[in-house]
């Protein structure tokens, strides 16, 4: 791993097919859930997620001594309608929150979760947590953006949050035991879309929220309360912030800059060290990133993908939370293809996720055997 402006060891160390092959595609067009969609089960095994117009679908890599992988096995949901976001506890277990028309007729969605506890098993039934509101709070307020969920890494805890177009931000959480409390504001600032929230290992749950002045972010401090830590004064392209936990009790956030839409990184100061907003390249590209963090030749280094300007899917990686060194983009090929996740197999090689123009999954996968950073052809699902 060379540090510096060639955050992979050069243009000739990363090798993929340049086109992705057609594959078979899904039962229906299928989108990327809000987030991350691509886990790392507790046998090792990947599984990656994507909604369609009537629920989930899900790819399980197959279990050894075979390869490849298994589906798409699709989960419909009556209702649904579309909007989904995931997360994973250290045990392996994801959470998935959703939504879906109220049963009561109404007409307005109500949130629900299910979990899924082992890779390839079937999802737990969908349990309702009913429309967001505050006792008391604003009548007839509807969703802003996107339910999301983040999980506690140390209590096993779920929390899902809602942005408000009145109500502000609200989260309703299920303890260790599976009790839910109720809904409980974290932010009273309306904010007019997405937020993405994280709660890394013995930290406090945090989360991100764009409003008209740029972003906020919130952070809990005891007892059920939060307050606005930093109020960060740029534009993000609404859909694109990521999350990862970039060194204990550290979060980095991630998002695309409207003006070139190029990435960013800002990271609270922590101890000493300077925080701030800072500059990834890869201007022109579309979307969210994919990010992990992975160890490549001995170092800890954080792993972006995403859709470049040239439409193929792109790559950088660098030591964690040395952005200053710069970063350097590679393509992977895949032209077309969209929404990437990076994730580590079972094998510790870095695994690039993709859907390709049908909806149907595609993957690439380094190619541990070479020197640097090299992945072999796209592969369908």
């Amino acid at each position: 791993m060379v540090r510096g402006k060639s955050g992979i060891r050069g243009a000739s160390s990363v090798r993929a097919a340049q086109d992705a092959p057609p594959g078979g595609p899904a039962p229906r067009r299928s989108s990327p859930p809000a987030g991350n969609w691509l886990f790392k089960g507790g046998d090792g095994r990947l599984t990656a997620y994507a909604c369609t117009p009537h629920g989930l679908v899900r790819w399980t890599e197959a279990a050894a001594p075979h390869t490849g992988w298994t589906g798409p096995d699709a989960f419909e949901v009556e209702g649904w309608t579309g909007a989904a976001a995931m997360a994973q506890s250290r045990e392996g277990y994801v959470h998935f929150v959703g939504l879906r028309a109220a049963q009561d007729g109404s007409g307005r969605p109500e949130i629900i979760v299910a979990t899924q506890f082992q890779p390839g098993r079937p999802l737990t039934d969908w349990h309702s947590l009913g429309a967001p509101g505050l006792r008391g709070g604003p009548t007839g307020d509807r969703l802003a953006g996107p339910p999301r969920i983040a999980v506690n890494q140390r209590s096993g805890s779920t929390h899902v949050l809602v942005s408000m177009r009145h109500g502000g931000v609200l989260r309703r959480s299920r303890n260790a035991e599976g009790a839910w409390g109720g809904w409980k504001q974290v932010a009273p600032e309306p904010y007019g879309g997405d937020v993405a929230p994280l709660m890394s290992a013995g930290g406090p749950l945090e989360l991100l929220a764009l409003g008209p002045a740029g972003a906020d972010r919130w952070v809990g401090v005891g007892q059920g309360r939060f307050q606005l830590a930093d109020r960060i004064p740029t534009p993000v392209v609404p859909g694109t912030p990521v999350l990862c936990e970039t060194g204990p009790r550290r979060v980095t956030y991630f998002w695309r800059y409207p003006g070139d839409g190029s990435l960013v990184a800002w990271r609270a100061g922590h101890q000493g060290a300077p925080g701030g907003l800072m500059g990834l390249g890869g201007a022109g590209g579309k979307g969210a990133p994919g990010v992990v963090r992975s160890v490549i030749g001995g170092y800890d280094c954080t792993v972006l993908a995403q859709t470049g300007a040239e439409g193929d899917i792109e790559l950088t990686a660098y030591v964690t939370e040395n952005e200053g060194y710069g970063t350097w983009w590679a393509s992977l090929g895949g032209h077309g293809a969209y929404a990437p996740q990076v994730a580590v197999d079972a094998a510790g090689r870095i695994v690039v996720a993709a859907f390709d123009a049908d909806g149907a999954l595609i993957c690439t996968r380094q190619d541990t055997t070479q020197q640097g950073l090299v992945f072999g052809p796209w592969e369908a699902a």
